[in-house]
C-alpha cells in the first residue's frame, strides 16, 4: 500500500492524536525518525500514557490540559509529515476529533455494554494503526 499524500496523512495523524495523544510521535520514533534519548523518552512516555490512561484518576481527554496535549502532539506529527500546512490540519483535527472520539467511545460503551477499559484498548489499537498509516516512511 503506497503512502498517503502529506495532507491526508497529516489529517490522519491528527485523528490518531485525538484518540491517543502520543500515537503520532510514538510511531515516528518507532520508525527511526528520532534517535537516542529523544526516541527513548517518546517511547517511554507512550507506554506511561497507555498504562496511566486506564486508571480512574486520569481526567477526561476534553479537559484543557489533555486537549492541549493532543492538539500539540497532532500539530507536531502533522508538521513532520506535511510541513506547516500539515501541522495546521493535524492540530485542527486533533482538537475537534478529541470531542468526537470521546463521544463515540462513550456511545460504544453505552450501546455494547462492554466495560470502558475494553473499549479503550480497542481505541488504542485504532489510534496506533491510524498513526502507523499516517507515518509510513515511503513518502
Amino acid at each position: 500500500m503506497p503512502a498517503l499524500p502529506p495532507v491526508p496523512a497529516a489529517a490522519l495523524a491528527g485523528l490518531a492524536s485525538s484518540m491517543r495523544s502520543t500515537a503520532g510521535p510514538a510511531l515516528l520514533a518507532a520508525r527511526g525518525r528520532f534517535s537516542g534519548r529523544r526516541r527513548a523518552a517518546i517511547l517511554l512516555a507512550t507506554v506511561g500514557e497507555v498504562i496511566g490512561d486506564k486508571t480512574p484518576a486520569v481526567t477526561d481527554r476534553t479537559a484543557p490540559p489533555a486537549l492541549a496535549g493532543r492538539v500539540v502532539s497532532g500539530a507536531y506529527t502533522g508538521g513532520v509529515i506535511g510541513g506547516p500546512g500539515g501541522a495546521a490540519i493535524a492540530a485542527l483535527i486533533a482538537g475537534t476529533g478529541t470531542f468526537a472520539t470521546y463521544r463515540v467511545r462513550a456511545e460504544i460503551v453505552r450501546r455494547s455494554g462492554l466495560p470502558d477499559p475494553v473499549v479503550a484498548v480497542a481505541e488504542d489499537v485504532v489510534a496506533l494503526v491510524a498513526a502507523a498509516v499516517a507515518t509510513r516512511p515511503d513518502r
